[in-house]
């Protein structure tokens, strides 16, 4: 279906009716994003499917189930467990996708590089959890599925840990309508979308903690998810865009709102050969860029070397067009920012502040003075259009699929990664309430271990003194288009309207002094209305065809423009184009 379509569907009778997404699913639609429709007061029990009803267990029920030596494949000992019990698997590659209904099972290996789940560019997912609470994951590997490494999908309570996930089809490590867990100490890299996925939550209660993600399209997305939703201490790296909170018509709970992003280090996200999908394509060469977001806190990260911008407040447009809100930005380092180190972007904001950053660059100008979150009043101000602009030329290259992008097949496979402290001997413990477990606090957040390298290696550049005229990278016609046409343009129609009204009037002979002064004062002090008033009825000597291809002429362009880029987006921006 095109973006923007929709379809009704009408069920006959009560029941319990399957439902698959075409766009996270296999096509039989039994496994990807799957559920089931409820129609009527009628009893639902998600795990009946397999003839089983369980409730969630808080403790390790004393049962190991060994694969492959009592249980040949992941899927045997999944399918056999009992609430409680833990899933131990053995060195291996396993060639299977493994799908879990059964609630608070852990399932574990015994070496996170040499436990493999390998869906050879042939299954959906690695392991996917449906439905099923407090289902925990750790210390092994997911590689080369067509969907997601390690995926939860309706649960209330999860943890993965010490996780590897890499070349995947979708997302690496992805949460979508779950709430209260964690993912810990894990690394995800090589998918077009995001290596890590928190989305459609409210609150979601989740925390993101010493993960490291690259060689994505987006580090970090997070699609109408917040609530004490918190990425702390991690590294996001060599991705299109670095971190990435937003906000989607196309997907329930907008908007995006309440994460904060505290102690991570952020660095050269202007990788153009991850793979890339075309809503993905605009936001690159941005370390933290919120779109559409409201009362989110960014503090104390660390952000480098961005061919756009370090740190970016900007609105985002779907169905609607989201403008952010209420955002907190203070005490981070930004350095090497192609045009700004801090922007504010879009045509109005309220509640957003910037603050003791360390920073050389912004947009606009004198953003700390104007918008600091100690002052009395935050002035409600329009930000930098061009970024906005240029934003939306790259939208439009991307629609028709003209952008580069890696093969997610191909992208760099990790090195060994740390595995779980004791390994097959760790305590089990189900996760019912990840969240609570993890005892968060603010105040003892440390950027990761390898910030004073970064910070040593990269060197400060001269910054960027062409501000707004900088064009939008990657540089290109589109881009260069829009920048000119809706963001210069407009500044050329007002030297030109302007100087030439004057010119007219310091030549007429048929108005009195204070007729000139009159349409002077109108022409300086009401810009481009004034001018073209004058041009059209103000009784200019031009002739009549000069005057109407000077004002009209602006307003047809603009006009060509804008429906030109609304034909482009509804047919082209909302299906994803994979390498």
């Amino acid at each position: 279906m095109p973006r923007g379509s929709k379809t009704k569907v009408t069920f006959l009778q009560e029941g319990v009716f399957p439902y698959f997404c075409s766009f996270h699913a296999t096509s039989d639609g039994k496994n990807g994003m799957v559920g089931d429709v409820v129609v009527g007061n009628v009893p639902y029990n998600p795990a009946a499917k397999s003839g089983k009803s369980w409730k969630n267990v808080a403790q390790f029920s004393g049962i190991t189930r060994k694969v492959p030596s009592s249980y040949p494949t992941i899927q045997n000992a999944v399918d056999a467990a009992s609430p409680g019990d833990l899933i131990l698997i053995s060195e291996g590659v396993y060639l299977e996708e493994v799908t879990v209904t059964t609630p608070s099972i852990t399932i574990r290996g015994v070496d996170r590089n040499k436990v493999v789940i390998d869906g050879q560019f042939q299954r959906g997912n690695g392991i996917m959890v449906v439905a099923a609470d407090g289902v925990v994951i750790e210390n092994m590997t997911a590689r080369n599925a067509t969907l997601n490494g390690f995926y939860w999908t309706g649960v209330k309570g999860f943890r993965g840990s010490y996780l590897t996930a890499h070349n995947n089809g979708d997302y690496g490590i992805y949460a979508f309508d779950s709430r209260n867990g964690v993912i810990e100490h894990s690394y995800a890299s090589g998918s077009p979308d995001s290596g890590i996925y928190i989305g459609q939550c409210y609150p979601c209660k989740a925390i993101l903690y010493d993960v490291v993600s690259e060689h994505n399209g987006l580090g970090y997305s997070g699609t109408n998810s917040g609530g004490e939703l918190y990425l702390i201490s991690s590294i996001w790296k060599n991705n299109i865009v670095g971190v990435a909170p937003n906000t989607l018509d196309r997907e329930l709970l907008p908007p995006e709102r309440e994460t904060t992003i505290i102690g991570n280090l952020i660095y050269n996200n202007n990788n153009l050969k991850a793979p890339i999908a075309a809503l993905e394509y605009p936001s690159f060469g941005n370390g933290i860029l919120i779109a559409g977001g409201i009362s989110n806190i960014v503090r104390k990260n660390v952000v480098i070397n961005h061919e756009n911008n370090g740190i970016v407040i900007l609105p985002n447009l779907d169905e609607n067009f989201w403008i952010s809100h209420n955002n907190v930005v203070r005490d981070n380092i930004v350095y090497n920012s192609g045009r700004a180190d801090i922007a504010l972007v879009g045509p109005m904001s309220t509640g957003n502040c910037f603050s003791g950053n360390e920073y050389r660059t912004s947009l606009p100008a004198f953003l700390e003075k104007w918008n600091g979150c100690d002052s009395f009043l935050r002035l409600p101000m329009g930000g930098d259009l061009s970024m906005m602009l240029g934003a939306l030329g790259l939208m439009v290259q991307a629609s028709d699929g003209n952008f580069p992008s890696g093969n997610y097949k191909e992208q760099p496979i990790p090195g060994p990664q740390m595995n779980m402290p004791n390994g097959s001997a760790a305590p089990v413990r189900p996760a019912l309430t990840a969240f609570e477990d993890f005892n968060l606090d603010l105040d003892k957040i440390s950027l990761p271990e390898e910030t004073e390298k970064i910070l040593k290696s990269i060197p400060r550049k001269p910054s960027s003194s062409t501000g707004a005229i900088t064009l939008v990278k990657p540089r290109s016609l589109f881009p260069f288009f829009y920048h000119w046409l809706g963001f210069l343009l407009p500044f050329a129609i007002y030297i030109c309207w302007t100087s030439v009204s004057l010119f007219d009037l310091k030549d007429r002979v048929d108005l009195d002094r204070n007729k000139k002064l009159s349409w002077v004062a109108a022409i300086t002090l009401i810009p481009i209305l004034s001018s073209g008033i004058y041009l059209l009825g103000g009784g200019s000597k031009y002739p009549n065809w000069f005057k109407r291809t000077l004002v009209l002429g602006g307003f047809v362009v603009f006009f060509l423009l804008l429906v030109y880029t609304g034909i482009s987006l509804m047919n082209g921006i909302g299906t994803k184009t994979i390498g």
